[in-house]
């Protein structure tokens, strides 16, 4: 893969549209990073296995042949795997076709409120008005006090005073 088709897949609506399956364009890059990780353990193993002696150092290219052609096998048939299983599927996504716009986002808006509000007036039971409460007669108000208020003396203080010793 090259620069540009990385930069369409991360900045592209390839990812974010889900009508198109990716995943065999990412099969491709997880065997390319496969491959590169097999590649860095054979060559720290090699290096690793010297530092012990020649014996060792012997003994680890017979381990890289051994498990790297194994880990080399097993990694193309789990992409193969995962491309066969995204090819046998491939026709799912295809099959979905989204409901076509009616109008404007508004339009869509004002038919959803107005079949609330159908719906609100059926599931409401019909029950008559409560009648208004009845007021008893007004009668004249009455005073609170009985008596009349008496006015203060003139020698009273008032709060702002204070009282002479």
């Amino acid at each position: 893969m090259k620069m540009d088709d990385l930069r369409k897949l991360a900045t592209g609506n390839v990812v974010f549209n889900l009508n198109r399956i990716i995943a065999p364009k990412l099969v491709r890059i997880l065997y390319l990073l496969g491959l590169a990780a097999i590649l860095l353990w054979a060559v720290a193993h090699f290096f690793g296995t010297f530092r012990f002696g020649f014996g060792s150092g012997l003994w680890g290219l017979l381990e890289i042949a051994v498990y790297g052609l194994l880990a080399l096998v097993v990694l193309r048939i789990v992409c193969e795997a995962v491309l066969v299983y995204f090819g046998t599927h491939a026709t799912d996504p295809e099959e979905y076709t989204p409901p076509a716009s009616r109008g404007s986002l508004f339009d869509d808006v004002r038919d959803a409120i107005e079949d609330l509000a159908e719906t609100e007036d059926d599931d409401r039971p019909v029950t008559p008005p409560a009648p208004p409460p009845s007021t008893p007669a007004s009668r004249p108000a009455q005073p609170v006090a009985e008596e009349p208020a008496v006015m203060p003396r003139a020698d009273t203080p008032t709060p702002t005073e204070k009282p002479e010793p």
